[in-house]
């Protein structure tokens, strides 16, 4: 995992807490950023056990709505924008209500959008996604639009891979090669003239330590 913080928006993580999943997300806000993380958890942790005493699959769907009704309700808005990333050894969870844009990345440099951002300010649906985990997905990476609308796919694959599977400088090593993937990531959007918010978030799914 790595993340690059700047402007309006929030990042926030869940590793090690929830057994066989880690939670990664985008928040329009620091107050909607800790309303969610602290719901998610509680959630995801409930809907995990339960399904587990049961032997069934997890009701994602039950947990998008119980998760952005509660804070809608808290934060007295109905356009609480976020998106979140739900890391299981099986399947990768997308919740998204807009804000930023979550992209999948495979060998040979294939992108597969999870989640696309709302650029309009009325009220959002909230989407939910499910992805099956495969031999060849490589990395997520969860960005403001600051980073999508300056660097294409593409690029991102490229420089995401080379930061991830490449050699690191001497100077890097004391930073796990996902959070530097995601700040070099946040600087070519600083260098190019992006304006928006550059809060980033790489994914590295072939280290992932979920069990």
């Amino acid at each position: 995992m790595g993340r690059q913080r700047a402007m309006t928006t929030a990042v926030s993580t869940v590793v090690d807490e929830i057994p066989s999943y880690d939670i990664f997300g985008i928040f329009d806000g620091l107050r909607l950023a800790k309303l969610l993380e602290e719901r998610l958890c509680r959630l995801v942790k409930e809907e995990v056990t339960a399904c587990h005493g049961r032997g069934v699959a997890a009701d994602w769907s039950k947990v998008t709505r119980s998760c952005f009704s509660e804070a809608v309700g808290t934060v007295r808005s109905t356009a609480a924008k976020a998106v979140v990333t739900i890391v299981g050894k099986e399947e990768v969870i997308v919740l998204c209500s807009g804000g930023a844009r979550a992209v999948l990345y495979s060998q040979g440099g294939i992108s597969l959008p999870l989640c696309d951002i709302h650029r309009h300010h009325s009220d959002v649906d909230q989407k939910l996604k499910i992805h099956k985990r495969t031999m060849i997905d490589d990395f997520i990476v969860l960005a403001c639009e600051g980073l999508w609308d300056v660097v294409s796919d593409d690029d991102t694959y490229r420089l995401v891979k080379s930061c991830l599977y490449g050699e690191l400088p001497d100077g890097c090593k004391s930073e796990s090669s996902s959070t530097k993937a995601a700040v070099i990531l946040a600087e070519l959007a600083i260098a190019r003239g992006s304006k928006e918010n550059i809060n980033v978030i790489v994914i590295d799914l072939r280290s992932s330590t979920v069990s």
